[in-house]
């Protein structure tokens, strides 16, 4: 008996030792982390340290931390990225991905395998990598975690991404960056939201913008001081070119021009920027400044011909024919300028970004549901061992007979509830199964919706809308299959709904459950037939106070949330 303990300890000691040696981070080269010390503020010096150092004199750990720090050299110093660089950073990848002990790095390989990808066009793909960083940064990863989350919301930028994802990204993004203040990742976002906020919420913008001007200016970060004066120079005229908008936003436009002027910092303009100083002057009569303005812009990056196709070349040539009297001119370049914007907002490479992540937390839920079974499998093995040592022990001794029966009792109830656990897996799978059939169903429709209202002529738009809706209405199969996954992940709130407001229509639950699942205003409109988005917000208050509800709906599904589930206390 006394061996056996023996035995037993020292194989659970053994482990401990193994578990412990995995999870320790290996002791790097000297020149490796002097070199991570410098390669995001010198990355060409860092480069050319790198270059001494023959790879193939270096360890495993030594050889993977080598091929980040070159890819992350290479990417800020600006260099042609190509397949080449694809595959050092994977090697650096692999191996992370193996020995995870050092999460920094493991994230940080993830960061730039996306970065890479993003240079080499296979936007989706790099979507992939800077989600997975985001959720496996660790805890106090701040620096990391934002980064990711900044490289998100450049891509849902860059491909007019319709759901607001840009912004929240962006948001997420500058929480990590206020924590650790990192000024100039502070500067840069605050810089990309007060672009994405003009056209959505012009206070905010401005807010965002002057902050970044403010932190600009203190960092003594001219680039990005200019930038942001630009945008925000650019905000005030949007400002003062809509209806009914007197001439102070068009003067606060053109001082705000006139800071970058007095600190004669107009070799940092891009093409944009030149058309902003181009579009405010001709508005404020300044003609031959403002042709001056569009004539350096050509100078700068007039090589390119999809400059003279872009609405930094159109839209202050429509204001200088504006302001010469030729309305024909300025209608007609209008009119193209808007036929710019409307194609902007239909780049098809939006629903690859968009479904990349998706399609990432689809896995990652997969992933932790089969870590969950795998514990549930083992917790079960464990407990028939620890049955079966149990029984060997006091067969041995040839005591207790009436426990020894008791055992064999409680293994046959063990492997009942094997049984059992079994079967609700299995449900489990076919559940997902099915939610996996909606889902795709329903993003189907969502991309028939959106591919209507971009090519249809308007009078077909509701016609389309109707169809789909109708279509919907009469499978309702599948809402009820929604609304079994719905009970499942807020608290039975659909049975409850059901029996407590019996006289709510398919409709009001199909508005519940969409609220439920976090649709927008725009995506809830689409699927329930509504022609105005603003309108589900109404639409909601009705449904709250046909419930008699003293909330909004909202609130009323996170009260739902802390009632407590008779199913689970059974």
């Amino acid at each position: 008996m006394i061996r056996t303990h023996v035995y037993i300890w020292l194989i659970i000691s053994t482990l401990a030792v193994l578990s412990v040696s995995c999870g320790r981070v290996p002791d790097y080269d000297k020149r490796l982390v002097e070199v991570d010390s410098i390669v995001a503020t010198q990355p060409a010096q860092a480069k050319a340290v790198l270059l001494d150092i023959n790879p193939n004199d270096l360890n495993d750990a030594d050889e993977a931390y080598y091929n980040l720090l070159l890819t992350q050299a290479c990417y800020i110093n600006y260099d042609a990225l190509t397949a080449g660089n694809d595959s050092i950073i994977q090697r650096a990848l692999d191996y992370y991905s193996d020995h995870q002990a050092d999460k920094e790095k493991f994230t940080r390989s993830n960061i730039y395998k996306g970065a890479v990808l993003e240079e080499l066009g296979r936007v989706d793909s790099a979507m992939f990598y800077f989600k997975r960083a985001e959720v496996y940064a660790d805890e106090k990863d701040d620096f990391n975690r934002g980064y990711a989350q900044l490289r998100m919301g450049d891509l849902y930028k860059r491909h007019q991404a319709y759901d607001g994802r840009d912004i929240e990204k962006f948001e997420d993004a500058l929480k990590s960056f206020r924590k650790i203040q990192n000024n100039h990742y502070l500067i840069l976002t605050l810089k990309d939201l007060g672009t994405l906020y003009r056209y959505r919420n012009a206070e905010k913008a401005e807010e965002d913008l002057n902050e970044a001007i403010l932190l600009a200016k203190n960092e003594k970060d001219t680039t990005n001081y200019v930038h942001c004066v630009a945008n925000l120079a650019y905000l005030y005229f949007m400002q003062s070119s809509k209806v009914g908008k007197d001439a102070t936003a068009l003067n606060k436009a053109y001082q705000e021009l006139q800071q970058i002027l007095r600190l004669n910092y107009l070799d940092k303009l891009t093409p944009f920027e030149y058309s902003t100083f181009a579009s405010v002057y001709a508005n404020k009569g300044k003609v031959d400044s403002a042709s001056i303005f569009l004539d350096l812009a050509e100078l700068q990056y007039g090589s390119d011909p999809s400059f003279y196709e872009s609405n930094n070349f159109k839209e202050p040539m429509s204001e200088i024919a504006k302001a010469n009297g030729n309305m024909l001119k300025y209608y007609k370049l209008s009119h193209e300028c808007d036929s710019i914007s409307f194609s902007l907002y239909r780049d098809l490479g939006v629903l690859n970004v968009m479904n990349a992540e998706i399609d990432w937390e689809k896995q990652f839920k997969e992933k932790q549901d089969a870590d969950r079974r795998t514990r549930y499998y083992f917790m079960a093995g464990m407990m028939l061992l620890l049955l079966l040592l149990a029984l060997l022990f006091y067969r041995r001794a040839h005591r207790y007979d009436k426990l020894v029966l008791e055992l064999k009792d409680q293994s046959r109830n063990q492997m009942q509830d094997l049984s059992g656990l079994q079967g609700s897996i299995n449900e489990l799978k076919i559940n997902d199964e099915r939610l996996k059939s909606f889902i795709s169903s329903h993003m189907g429709m969502m991309r028939e919706m959106i591919d209507a209202c971009y090519h249809e002529p308007n009078n077909r738009i509701a016609e389309n809308m109707k169809r789909i809706v109708k279509f919907q209405d009469s499978n309702r199969d599948n809402w009820v299959k929604l609304y079994d996954y719905i009970d499942m992940e807020h608290n039975n709130i659909m049975t409850r709904t059901r029996e407590q407001y019996p006289q709510l229509n398919d409709k009001d639950l199909l508005l519940l459950a969409l609220t439920c699942m976090g649709y927008s205003y725009i995506q809830t409109a689409i699927i329930m037939g509504y022609s105005n988005a603003t309108s589900v917000s109404v639409i909601k208050q009705r449904l709250a106070k046909k419930m008699g509800l003293d909330c909004s709906l909202n609130e009323y599904i996170e009260r739902n949330e802390k009632q407590e589930n008779p199913n689970e206390k059974e």
